[in-house]
């Protein structure tokens, strides 16, 4: 994951100065240049009934101009400042993939309407489709971050994941966790058939160091070399990383390819990490 190109997603509510701050803190730290984006929604329907002799090209007109100066503002003046009509998530997409964003910067957000609680927030719908990794921010970008925590598993998407946590975060202590889901049904049938406690205790541990030896391997190929913080814990995926999430300023998980018809797919482990973790959240694309 080489940092060039950042796109700052940019709503003007409270939270994006936490946005602006971090996309420009990344920016310098690895050298690369910000665009900005700011989308009016809901025009002209929303504005329809408009008072008599309001123009609606020229309410339009001032709401451009005024998008622009804030974006200059929060950003500065050597970032790439474009503000656009229509749906947030098609727009941020749509710009982040004609301008080639290595990394897409944005606020969780928080669903408006029917549609959106059915459809996720803009945040959440970027995340499914877009064509780089995606930074939700919820802190202050007073200080880079100490501690980042990758959930792993054996994919390719999520030693991608890895990579970019030590690529975003050089500085930061890189941790890596792998939940080991062991079917409640499968030790029960290995009791019914006379399988001993500590049986079952041993053969935890082997699944154990078995998925350590694999994942050091995975990371290996990854390029992440010395010897990594590897924590194999048994539970479900989405609530082993949440819980060592609590410990952590950075939160990386690796998404598969999203599209219309598979957005679904990002509600399992990664939309619950997105929606529930109290930090910020790396979400990385595979392959």
């Amino acid at each position: 994951m080489t940092i060039r190109t950042i796109l700052a997603a940019i709503d003007l509510t409270p939270g994006s100065a936490r946005v602006a701050a971090r996309a420009r803190q990344l920016a310098q730290m690895h050298g690369a240049r910000i665009i900005g984006i700011h989308v009016i929604e809901g025009l002209p329907d929303r504005h329809a009934a408009l008072p008599a002799g309001v123009d609606p090209s020229l309410l339009v007109a001032a709401l451009e101009d005024d998008g622009h100066a804030r974006l200059r503002a929060m950003l500065g003046e050597d970032a790439g400042l474009h503000v656009e009509q229509g749906r947030p998530h098609e727009a941020i997409l749509g710009l982040a993939r004609r301008q080639g964003a290595d990394l897409v910067v944005i606020g969780p957000g928080v669903a408006q309407g029917l549609r959106e609680r059915v459809f996720g927030s803009t945040a959440d719908r970027v995340t499914r489709c877009a064509p780089c990794p995606v930074l939700i921010v919820r802190h202050e970008a007073d200080t880079t971050w100490p501690r980042a925590l990758t959930g792993l598993d054996f994919s390719e998407h999520a030693r991608a994941a890895a990579l970019a946590a030590t690529r975003i975060a050089p500085g930061a202590r890189q941790v890596f966790v792998h939940a080991d889901e062991i079917p409640l049904g499968f030790e029960q049938s290995m009791l019914k058939v006379g399988t001993s406690q500590a049986e079952i205790t041993r053969y935890r541990a082997a699944r154990a160091r078995n998925a350590r030896r694999r994942l050091r391997e995975s990371l290996a190929q990854a390029g992440i070399a010395g010897t990594p913080d590897i924590r194999i814990r048994p539970g479900d995926p989405a609530a082993v990383i949440l819980a060592a999430a609590r410990r952590s300023d950075l939160v990386v998980i690796g998404t598969q390819g999203m599209n219309a018809v598979s957005e679904r797919i990002l509600g399992s482990v990664a939309r619950k990490v997105l929606m529930q973790a109290r930090g910020d959240v790396l979400a990385v694309p595979g392959g």
